[in-house]
């Protein structure tokens, strides 16, 4: 999908999310981290401190530039414009690690009893995330105007 022509690349975009509608929630979640962990990486996209120049869904996906902000970023889009969207509380939580300065960028999916794009192709959840992270910020589906899909 991912080296498709824009408009082709939405196309299938959405033909993913219906499909992920008709999938249960647990399915849904792992195909759809699955899906965004093949996504090209672009390092260094998006900057978690200015959210005023993140992508809205169709951007992100029309643009093709996927840092791992922009992966946890598409895996919270995917899931608001699919029918799971009603069963979903959905956040972006970033995190530091104080000692190596590695960032974690996750999709923080029902108060984190499933976190997505911590560890590849793997849904974990709040528990498996370690206490010694630092939290930068924290985005619910309010703040990203993903209400108003």
């Amino acid at each position: 999908m991912w080296k498709l022509k824009p408009d082709d690349r939405l196309d299938r975009w959405k033909q993913f999310r219906k499909r992920l509608g008709t999938l249960p929630l647990e399915p849904a979640l792992s195909e759809c981290v699955s899906f965004w962990q093949n996504a090209p990486f672009t390092p260094y996209y998006l900057d978690h401190s200015d959210q005023t120049n993140w992508p809205d869904p169709w951007q992100l996906v029309y643009e093709n530039y996927y840092c791992d902000l922009a992966k946890a970023l598409g895996i919270v889009y995917t899931l608001q414009l699919s029918e799971h969207a009603k069963d979903l509380e959905m956040s972006i939580r970033v995190y530091q690690n104080t000692v190596s300065r590695v960032q974690y960028n996750l999709a923080w999916i029902n108060q984190g009893k499933y976190v997505l794009n911590f560890i590849e192709d793997e849904i974990v959840n709040r528990t498996q995330v370690p206490k010694e992270l630092k939290l930068l910020t924290e985005l619910s589906s309010q703040d990203l105007k993903l209400h108003s899909y």
